[in-house]
């Protein structure tokens, strides 16, 4: 008896929601490093939004910004795929949980800058999200369809990444 291509979704849903998951704490607390000992030891803390005190330039504050509602997007996608997660309070809140836990680790490991802009971004990018998925759902009329079209790309991306990954590991 073949398998319907909902249930195989269904199964790799979770599966690429935790390579993303693992991923997110490769960018956020390991910094993209391969090695624990180059990251800088910084524990510091900013709790008040949007503000800066070092010299950069704006420019480099909005990139970051910016970047950090890009990576969260998916989160907020992934769970807007998972039927067990349905209201958009629930999701909201399972998306500021999961920013602030990164935002805590990164003071307690001493491995960043906690930031409440931080917390700021990452929760409107996962709203966003949501919100992108909701309204592919509402384009394509079927949410097995978009479920369908976002795993598939999603899959791709992740092989694409994962290998390159690889390639990056085996260089070094």
């Amino acid at each position: 008896m073949k398998k319907e291509p909902n249930k195989r979704i269904n199964y790799l849903v979770p599966f690429l929601f935790a390579i993303y998951i693992a991923l997110l704490v490769w960018i956020i607390l390991l910094k993209l490093q391969f090695s624990i000992s180059e990251l800088d030891t910084i524990r510091k803390i900013n709790l008040i939004p949007f503000h800066y005190d070092n010299g950069i330039g704006i420019e480099f504050h909005l990139k970051e910004v910016m970047e950090n509602i890009v990576v969260f997007i998916p989160f907020g996608i992934y769970l807007s795929m998972i039927n067990n997660v349905r209201s958009f309070k629930a999701k909201s809140l399972l998306i500021f949980a999961a920013s602030l836990t990164l935002e805590v680790a990164q003071y307690i490991l001493a491995i960043g800058r906690t930031d409440i802009t931080d917390l700021i971004a990452n929760t409107c990018g996962g709203m966003f999200g949501i919100f992108i998925y909701e309204l592919a759902t509402k384009i394509f009329r079927s949410k097995r369809r978009v479920d369908c079209i976002i795993t598939t790309l999603a899959a791709i991306v992740t092989i694409a990444v994962g290998s390159m990954l690889i390639i990056l590991l085996v260089a070094n």
